[in-house]
């Protein structure tokens, strides 16, 4: 269904009411409305899950038409740790009941086979209980890092679990030196956070090296000379605005290569290694 906006008055209608309301025709052609100061809505989706934050409507003119956009306030924390507990729970509830759907047996053999010591209990039901764990496990730890998130954009990333794909290594002016860099892929950032709203952290040595957009494409990160240690090589993402960290890799000596890297809120330990491959926590 079509709907139109007037920035006039800021109001949009539906083609219901465009006309009693109006008195155009919403079959208007789209340079005819527009002439009239109202426009046909391009939708978009809303990307804020409504558990943690009110979310409104925004419009661009852009020609004939008004392109919709997204604003997004968080909820209170409080709420939002109660909502994002309970989703990520029915999230585990489901996924229990489709392995058990899945495996033919129902919830009163895998609960009984449960009860019996693991060294009695028959092989053929440890598969299905190990996928059960794997559930529960993840679970109780997204639950624990809801419980200490401080922000709602960090629990916005718990249940989204943020990832992607840093292009990256080290060489270029010398061993300690980050290769111009980039994201190839990032998936699931917290709302309007997209790759101009990183930086890279080096933990090592306190660097910051924020977003360039001057860098040749498709490089967006260089360290522009030494950063690392001669041994710790960890290079954290974070979120420039707030410094929430997002993923930690080691980039490993040589060209920039892709590196898969999943959410990581904790900035992990030195290992003290060299850095001889590239890697994610």
């Amino acid at each position: 269904m079509t709907e139109f906006y007037q920035p006039a008055s800021g109001q949009t209608f539906t083609e219901a009411n465009l006309q009693s309301q109006t008195g155009l025709p919403p079959t208007a052609p789209p340079n005819v409305l527009a002439s009239n100061g109202i426009y046909i809505i391009v939708p978009s989706t809303d990307p804020y899950d409504p558990g943690l934050y009110n979310s409104t409507p925004t419009y661009t003119i852009v020609g004939d038409y008004a392109n919709q956009g997204w604003t997004g306030t968080p909820l209170p924390l409080p709420t939002a740790k109660e909502n994002a507990s309970a989703e990520l729970t029915t999230t585990a509830n489901a996924q229990l009941e489709t392995i058990l759907c899945d495996c033919s047996y129902n919830n009163d053999v895998v609960t009984a086979v449960a009860s019996q010591d693991l060294a009695s209990r028959p092989a053929r039901f440890q598969a299905v209980l190990d996928e059960m764990t794997t559930v529960t496990d993840t679970l109780n730890s997204n639950l624990d890092a809801v419980d200490a998130a401080t922000s709602v954009d960090e629990i916005d990333s718990i249940i989204k679990q943020p990832s992607g794909t840093f292009v990256s290594g080290r060489g270029g002016a010398g061993p300690l030196d980050m290769q111009p860099s980039y994201f190839s892929v990032l998936t699931d950032l917290p709302p309007g956070i997209g790759e101009p709203d990183l930086e890279i952290y080096i933990p090592g040595t306190d660097t910051v090296i924020p977003y360039n957009a001057s860098l040749p494409a498709p490089y967006k990160f260089d360290s522009m000379g030494n950063c690392y240690t001669g041994t710790d090589y960890r290079t954290t993402f974070r979120v420039a605005a707030t410094g929430q960290v997002l993923g930690t890799v080691i980039p490993a000596l040589g060209p920039a290569v892709p590196i898969a890297w999943t959410y990581n809120p904790t900035i992990p330990a030195a290992s003290g290694g060299g850095g001889g491959s590239s890697s994610a926590f």
